[in-house]
C-alpha cells in the first residue's frame, strides 16, 4: 500500500511540476535568449533533480529523529537556488520541496503524517522559497567577498527561522487543536512532553540554522562562478 501511494505520489509530482515548469517558461520566455534559457532548465533541472534524490534516499533530505518526528535538510537547495536565481526559482525549488514533504509523508506516522495533505505541506515551502528569492535578491549587488559571505550566512540562518515558523503557522491554521496539544501535552508518549517536544522542534530548528548558515555561503560562491562560466560560452 505504501508502495502505491509512493508512485502515485510521484507521478503526480511528475505532472504537477511539468506544468508548473511550463508556467514559468512561458512566463519568463521573453527575457532569456535561448542559451540562457538552455542555462536555466539546466540548473532547474539540476536542482530538482537533488530535491528529489534526496526526498527518496531515507535519511538524506528528511532525517527522523524518533519514529514520529523528522528534521529536514530540503531547505538548502531551496536557498541555494533562491539565491542564485531569485524569487521565480525559489518559489519553484519551494514547490518541489513542498510537494516532496507531501509524499514523504503519506507513508509516515505521528507528528509527520500531518504534512500529508498539499494544502500543509506545500503553502510555507512556497512562502520560504519566495522569501528566499527576495532576501538574496541583493547578494548579487554586493561586491565585496567577506561582506556577500555575511550576507548570505545572516540570511541562511534567518530564512531557516522563517521556515519553521511559517511551516508550524500552517499547522495550526489546520490542526489548532492537534499543535496546541502537541505542547501542552503533559502525556510522556509519542513525542512526549509538551517541554520535551518543543524542546526537539528548537533543537532542530537551531540544527538547521546552523547547517544552513555554514553550507550555503561556500556554496553560492562556488556555483555562481560555475554559472558565469556557462553564460559565458
Amino acid at each position: 500500500m505504501n508502495n502505491a501511494l509512493s508512485i502515485v505520489g510521484l507521478v503526480g509530482m511528475a505532472l504537477v511540476l511539468i506544468l508548473f515548469l511550463s508556467f514559468l517558461k512561458t512566463t519568463g520566455e521573453q527575457k532569456y535568449n535561448p542559451h540562457e534559457r538552455i542555462l536555466s532548465m539546466t540548473f532547474d533541472a539540476f536542482f530538482i533533480a537533488v530535491l528529489l534524490l534526496m526526498t527518496f534516499v531515507p535519511n538524506l533530505g528528511f532525517i527522523a529523529v524518533t519514529p514520529f518526528i523528522s528534521f529536514t535538510l530540503m531547505h538548502l537547495p531551496v536557498l541555494l537556488g533562491a539565491a542564485l536565481g531569485g524569487p521565480k526559482k525559489g518559489i519553484l525549488y519551494g514547490f518541489v520541496f513542498g510537494v516532496a514533504s507531501y509524499i514523504q509523508a503519506l507513508s509516515s506516522a505521528g507528528f509527520n503524517a500531518l504534512f500529508a495533505f498539499p494544502w500543509v505541506a506545500i503553502p510555507p515551502r512556497l512562502l520560504f522559497g519566495l522569501a528566499a528569492g527576495l532576501v538574496f535578491g541583493f547578494v548579487g549587488k554586493v561586491s565585496q567577498t567577506k561582506t556577500r559571505g555575511l550576507y548570505l550566512t545572516l540570511g541562511s540562518a534567518l530564512l531557516t527561522f522563517l521556515h519553521t515558523g511559517l511551516v508550524f503557522l500552517d499547522l495550526y491554521i489546520f490542526y489548532p487543536a492537534e499543535i496546541t496539544g502537541l505542547f501542552s501535552s503533559t502525556s510522556p508518549v509519542a513525542a512526549g512532553t509538551g517541554l520535551t517536544f518543543l524542546l526537539i522542534i528548537v533543537i532542530g530548528m537551531l540544527g538547521e540554522m546552523a547547517i544552513a548558515a555554514l553550507v550555503i555561503p561556500p556554496l553560492y560562491l562556488a556555483t555562481s562562478k560555475v554559472r558565469q562560466r556557462f553564460k559565458q560560452r
